[in-house]
């Protein structure tokens, strides 16, 4: 719904009844057309159905009228996101109570607009693109010659803010170097996990331990994280045993397996 006649790209006016607003106060349809809005990622769309309500206030988008067309979306707390499939159509920054769309709306007759919200060709081109990871134009072509990609007629290809973010490189991490004199005076350790498909022991975790002289590595598998300090203190004695040598130095990434009271109180009494 929306206030500005001057926004429809067409109207058709008639009375169309009242729209209660939250404090019980009537206001009256005028019409109902179609509004252009030139959304987040430069997309120009056709938002149908709206209804021109004169003495309205905000403009307004029903979730609910979306959601029933097929549209899906959701919140992380900070910005709404309305998707078509693995299409994002619209995004919605919060402010205050409400979440403001992102994006403008386009009057004349200048720019060029898809038919319908999620089904032109270059949102079918560019939903094929993300479903493939983000393919090239040239990769796309060769299989819509091939008739692999259902609905696409046409390769060509919008600007995507992701494939310019993937392409990015991050700055280094500077080089470290352990002045180590021997095997066990520099221990790296860290956890990986949970695996999504279990070992056939049923294991979703394992643990690291590399010894930063000699390069040496151990692996060991666990069920469950809270497994690690026990697999450290069996692995610290079996190795401390054979090499006739001691821990000095155990590094890990700070992650919450080691920073344990547990754990920390261990590495006190062991000296670590």
């Amino acid at each position: 719904m929306t206030p500005h006649k001057d926004w429809f790209s067409s109207l058709k006016e008639f009375d169309g009844g009242v729209v209660f607003m939250g404090d019980d106060n009537p206001c009256t349809t005028k019409g109902i057309g179609t509004v252009r809005l030139k959304l987040h990622d430069g997309m120009v769309k056709e938002l149908t159905g709206v209804r021109y309500v004169p003495n309205l206030k905000k403009n307004l988008i029903s979730l609910g009228t979306l959601e029933a067309k097929g549209f899906r979306f959701h919140s992380d707390g900070q910005t709404l996101k309305v998707t078509y499939g693995a299409l994002v159509v619209m995004k919605a920054p919060r402010c205050g109570h409400l979440y403001l769309l992102q994006g403008s709306t386009v009057t004349g007759e200048a720019s060029v607009v898809s038919e319908n919200m999620g089904t032109s060709d270059s949102d079918t081109t560019r939903l094929w693109h993300m479903r493939l990871g983000h393919a090239g134009e040239k990769a796309l072509q060769g299989l819509v010659k091939q008739g692999l990609l259902k609905g696409a007629t046409t390769c060509k290809l919008d600007f995507c803010e992701h494939c310019v973010l993937g392409k990015q490189t991050r700055v280094k991490f500077g080089t470290a170097v352990h002045q180590t004199k021997g095997i066990l005076d520099y221990v790296h350790s860290d956890v990986w996990g949970p695996t999504k498909t279990p070992s056939l022991s049923g294991r979703h975790w394992f643990v690291t331990f590399v010894d930063d002289y000699s390069r040496r590595s151990w692996v060991y598998t666990m069920k469950h994280k809270s497994e690690v300090l026990s697999i450290f203190l069996g692995w610290k004695k079996m190795v401390e045993n054979q090499t006739g040598r001691k821990i000095k130095i155990l590094r890990s990434d700070n992650g919450g397996e080691y920073t344990s009271d547990p754990f920390f109180k261990v590495c006190k009494e062991k000296g670590l």
